[in-house]
């Protein structure tokens, strides 16, 4: 992959298993040189590829190696495959879940992050005696003003650590 070649990538993109590569063979490794030129230097004498496929979408390749000249049964190659549809399931599953827990944490932290904001309003609303689209619109004026996200200029006012008659009122 380092060198844009391979088997696997081959299967990525056609998304046809491929078996019983002899990485010794010039006319088999042809498309691929460096590829195979490196496995020959790790001890791989023989590659088979299947495709990762969720229905007719191939989402990645599984590469098998052998050290020795061993060729793939109909039934083996048919097991191998097995394995990468089973091995696509847990990698689908897996990203699901992640994007599912990237998702939660955007979303706990724009909750977090407009409570903070809505009491800061409370604050300056009370404080000046204003409504809170007014409080609202001083403390946005005030973090564009000074680059700051205005999540963090209401925690200040929420934890005193900025003054308040620092801010200019709209």
């Amino acid at each position: 992959m380092q060198h844009d070649q391979g088997p696997c990538l081959d299967c990525y993109r056609t998304r046809s298993a491929r078996c019983n590569i002899d990485l010794h063979d010039p006319a088999a490794t042809a498309s691929w040189p460096v590829f195979a030129e490196q496995a020959r230097r790790s001890g791989f004498r023989m590659s088979h590829v299947f495709p990762l496929r969720l229905r007719d979408r191939a989402v990645g390749a599984m590469n098998l190696f052998h050290g020795r000249q061993q060729s793939l049964s109909p039934e083996d190659a048919s097991l191998a495959q097995a394995l990468a549809d089973v091995a696509t399931i847990a990698i689908l599953q897996q990203r699901d879940l992640g994007q599912e827990q990237l998702e939660k944490t955007q979303l706990q932290r724009a909750l977090s992050s407009r409570i903070v904001i809505e009491q800061a309003k409370g604050i300056l609303a009370e404080r000046w005696n204003v409504t809170p689209d007014a409080a609202y619109e001083a403390l946005r004026s005030y973090a564009r003003a000074h680059q700051l996200r205005i999540s963090d200029c209401a925690r200040h006012i929420i934890d005193q650590t900025l003054d308040t008659d620092r801010i200019p009122r709209t």
